[in-house]
């Protein structure tokens, strides 16, 4: 009796938090104000509308919310977690989003302690004195009213889908669909199968929007028509005409998900000084545990490199992308996409990040046009777009049209009273700062009860999470976290960004300054690497742990970072590099081969020709596929000229970092027989010239059934027609050597020794990326 009577009694004491959302944002709030703060201070309840946690995030394969559940994730799983939770091992390092949603049930189930109500919507809130008065509906219920010492808006920035208002007045003919409704290139088109997929005339596929999701949208439906194209079966009849046209306002940097740690390196000019070389033979990592090197850093305070660009910083950051990807995209032949130039180079760079994109533009699949729409005409099926120049360019035969245009925040703060948005100075135009918010948009001093978690443009999850502890600590009683607020002069900073022409693409995308500004605030001593004597690192949540944390989270973080640890190692061994090799053999090659035969029942000769690594989804246990298709003039030592054709199907697996080759069957596509894996060799690399070399040595082994007469005696009717399998075994010794540039290759070459009882002959490879003209 008396145990419950305390429970009551402390139950009273604590200060009783409603956070409105269960995605990242909310269930961390939840879990920090219950751990990481004194215990018993904070009894918590979550209220999410939806049937589920994760918000954005599905938690299942077939979950139909507002990411793809198969959409891979553009920062590695590193990044896209909390400090203490560990991914498993063997997990991806782009996890899908349903594996995401998975990890959020992992992490709520790991660290119980609040109440969740599902399925409840928070109809309206007001503050009342000190406290909140929050009114709720559970789905099949009556309103509710509840009273909360605090407040936690965690509901994210994805209200509602915008669409330019140019849709809103036509009566579209085509199918006209948000990017994050998009699955299936087919729904698309049958518009959700409210027409006929015979029935559609055009063949463009237009993707409006030329950041983030615009990018990733185009790559992901030029992918799918060429794995409809390029799959056994029939679907070149059907899709082979179809393509993607992406518009896009600004020029944009494409970042394939693995960078290069070390594009170039120090080397001896011909002067005698040291200058700066490219290292063709380069280690790799998922791009941010590249980019978030804190060692990068000058010394003393580490400095907003985000918010108001300045011309030389928009300069340090085109210099780095055309250093680290390998190019500064002139070769794609689009002009749009350049990314030089003194002019272009001293404005704030815009960044996307997709594996297939420029390849899939290189090709024609994709057709990039620069400018904003002007006219829709036909029932939506022609397109008018004008650039900043006034010159006019029309898009004709549409047959869908995809606006990759973001989305409004203000339905997910619906909830708030509008005089309370008024003093919050409300702006729903502003997509970057929508709310006058203090300490790195946590709070706003003149309401110091309401707090907001993870409700700026695309949040990374260690900041939510230190947001979380910003407000634990300030609702403590924290004199650092107050006096904190009392100096603030980041929500100044933050206003004047508002229209500021030169404001970054992510505005509070300096993931270091965000995380090292609020950990000195809440006293988390960073972890530093053993044999560190300063500054150094990656940004991973999994470094900045409080004092307070609790064994589980202190074992969490404990894994995560050996993990790191060991890939980094294995990275130093050639770890990555097949991922990088396979993502940049995409696309077309110009092919010259030599064939040299030391038998003459075999010909000798040379061709010319275009070869093709065309993506498609996996058609085996790969997590990655090409169809290779081949074609030129063979020229045999003996004279004349035939074309020759050729195809292959190459595998990459993640788990092994593999990749491999296999026989196509007589249809050119579908896989037959193995024959034969890459093996990178790490050593032999003796200076910053050597290219990546892999070798393979495979005995191919087939049977022919051969037929032939056995005589068994003098007349004629002994003789007796047999069939007999006899066994052929050719041996294949291949060398490979592949140059790179940043994240690109710009030729490579195999080389094939092959002996067996009808074979020896030595086959030469050079494979060159043409160029392509503007």
């Amino acid at each position: 009796m008396l145990t419950g009577q305390l429970t009551q009694h402390l139950t009273r004491m604590a200060k009783t938090v409603a956070i409105i959302g269960a995605g990242p944002s909310g269930l961390v709030a939840a879990k920090t104000l219950i751990y990481d703060a004194p215990k018993g201070a904070f009894h918590v309840t979550i209220f999410e509308k939806s049937h589920r946690i994760g918000g954005l995030w599905p938690v299942d394969k077939k979950d139909d919310g507002l990411l793809n559940p198969e959409m891979c994730v553009n920062q590695s799983r590193h990044t896209v977690s909390f400090s203490d939770l560990a991914w498993p091992e063997d997990s991806a390092s782009f996890p899908k989003a349903w594996e995401v949603g998975g990890y959020l049930q992992r992490y709520m189930s790991t660290y119980p302690g609040y109440d969740l109500r599902l399925k409840t919507e928070v109809m309206s809130t007001k503050l009342q004195k000190e406290q909140w008065q929050v009114v709720v509906k559970e789905e099949g219920k009556e309103e509710e009213s509840k009273m909360f010492d605090h407040l936690i808006v965690a509901t994210g920035f994805f209200g509602k889908e915008k669409l330019p208002p140019i849709f809103e007045n036509v009566k579209e003919k085509v199918p006209v669909w948000h990017s994050s409704k998009i699955r299936d290139v087919r729904d698309l088109l049958t518009d959700g199968g409210k027409r006929d997929l015979m029935s559609v005339k055009g063949k463009n596929i237009v993707v409006v929007g030329g950041q983030m999701s615009g990018i990733e949208t185009a790559a992901a439906v030029a992918f799918q028509i060429s794995s409809l194209v390029n799959s056994p079966g029939d679907g070149e009849k059907e899709w082979g005409d179809y393509s993607v046209v992406n518009v896009v306002q600004k020029p944009v940097w494409v970042m394939p998900l693995f960078f290069p740690r070390n594009p170039v390196m120090d080397a001896v000019g011909n002067d005698g000084e040291t200058v700066k070389q490219t290292n063709t033979s380069p280690e790799f990592l998922p791009l941010d545990l590249v980019n978030y090197n804190l060692g990068w850093r000058p010394p003393g305070p580490i400095q907003n490199t985000s918010g108001h660009i300045t011309e030389d910083g928009a300069k340090m950051v085109h210099g780095f992308m055309n250093t680290y990807i390998g190019t500064d995209q002139s070769d794609l032949g689009v002009k749009v996409l350049e990314m030089k130039g003194d002019e272009l180079r001293s404005e704030p760079a815009m960044l996307a990040c997709s594996d297939h994109y420029t390849e899939f533009v290189r090709s024609g699949m994709i057709k990039v046009v620069q400018g904003r729409i002007k006219r829709l005409g036909e029932g939506g099926s022609v397109m008018e777009v004008k650039d900043s120049s006034g010159k006019t360019e029309q898009i004709s035969d549409i047959a869908a049209t995809i606006s990759a245009t973001g989305f409004d925040a203000s339905p997910s703060l619906g909830f708030l009273p509008s005089e309370l948005l008024q003093q919050l100075q409300f702006d729903s135009n502003d997509d970057g700062f929508p709310l006058a918010l203090n300490v790195h948009t946590i709070v706003n001093k003149s309401i110091p009860s309401l707090g907001f978690v993870g409700f700026y443009r695309s949040p990374y999850w260690g900041v939510m999470e230190m947001q979380a502890r910003y407000l634990a600590a300030l609702w403590s009683g924290n004199t650092k976290a107050q006096k904190a607020l009392e100096e603030d002069t980041t929500m100044d900073s933050t206003m004047k960004l508002r229209n500021n022409p030169r404001r970054a693409q992510f505005p509070m995308g300096d993931y270091a300054f965000l995380m090292e500004s609020l950990a000195k605030i809440l006293d988390i001593k960073r972890t530093e690497p053993e044999d560190s004597t300063g500054r150094s690192g990656i940004v991973l949540p999994p470094r900045y742990l409080p004092s307070s944390a609790s064994p589980t989270s202190l074992h969490e973080a404990k894994s995560s970072l050996s993990i790191l640890d060991r890939i980094f190692a294995d990275s130093d061994n050639g770890k990555f590099t097949a991922r990088a090799t396979f993502r940049a053999l995409q696309g077309t090659w110009s092919l010259s081969r030599a064939i040299k035969s030391q038998l003459a029942t075999f010909p000798s000769g040379t061709l010319t020709g275009t070869a093709n690594f065309l993506p498609r989804y996996p058609t085996g246990d790969a997590d990655m596929e090409y169809l290779y298709a081949e074609e030129g003039e063979f020229r045999p030592s003996w004279g004349g000229t035939m074309t020759a054709r050729r195809s292959y199907i190459y595998h990459y697996t993640e788990k092994g970092d593999s990749m491999d080759v296999w026989f196509a069957k007589g249809d050119g596509k579908t896989s037959d027989y193995f024959f034969h894996k890459l093996e990178f060799l790490v050593d032999g690399r003796k200076d910053l010239h050597e290219p990546w070399r892999a070798k393979s040595s495979h005995l191919c082994e087939f049977s022919l059934f051969l037929p032939f007469v056995v005589v068994l005696g003098d007349s004629e009717g002994s003789r007796v027609r047999v069939n007999r399998m006899i066994g052929i075994e050719d041996l294949y010794n291949v060398e490979y050597e592949f140059f790179f540039k940043g994240t690109t290759i710009g030729k490579w070459t195999s080389k094939y020794n092959v002996k067996g009882p009808k074979k020896d002959y030595t086959i030469e490879n050079l494979y060159i990326r043409p160029r392509t003209g503007v």
